[in-house]
């Protein structure tokens, strides 16, 4: 499983998987629609999924249960930030994507061969922004950067 793409300019994406944030990204209030779990499980099939999360609601296994999906929790003791950077960087930060929106994504946004934020309904972090490779205003367009990856040309190219 995996994405490559030439960017003309020069880079190369060769994605093996993505690390997503929960709340704020993947889903609103804790709840997951419809469209954005139908995505993930098409995405599944191309790229290896990772929802890192501090489970604020406490519902991230039922919420991602039936998906193909490492559901990975933040350990109490790490800051998010670098819990998420610190497990992008044990899967190959060279090899995989990032998308978050609050404060504790914009390391793992960074880091990530392709960073993509989501200005959406509970905003987005300064920090997250300016990390990010790209910014969209709803998980369906971020999965679908990925899921239709020419779309990603027009972003990145030099």
């Amino acid at each position: 499983m995996s994405l490559n793409l030439d960017i003309p300019g020069g880079k190369t994406l060769e994605l093996r998987g993505v690390l997503c944030d929960m709340n704020g990204t993947l889903t609103l209030d804790g709840q997951l629609s419809r469209e954005v779990a139908e995505s993930l499980q098409k995405l599944a099939d191309t790229l290896k999924v990772y929802v890192m999360t501090a489970d604020t609601f406490g519902t991230a296994g039922k919420v991602f249960g039936s998906l193909p999906l490492e559901l990975v929790g933040i350990p109490a003791a790490t800051p998010g930030a670098l819990a998420k950077q610190d497990f992008l960087k044990k899967l190959g930060s060279k090899t995989h994507a990032a998308i978050g929106n609050g404060y504790n994504d914009h390391l793992m946004l960074k880091e990530a061969a392709l960073g993509i934020c989501i200005l959406g309904s509970e905003g987005a972090h300064t920090l997250s922004i300016a990390a990010a490779d790209l910014i969209v205003t709803n998980p369906i367009d971020a999965l679908n950067l990925l899921l239709k990856p020419r779309r990603l040309i027009a972003g990145l190219r030099n």
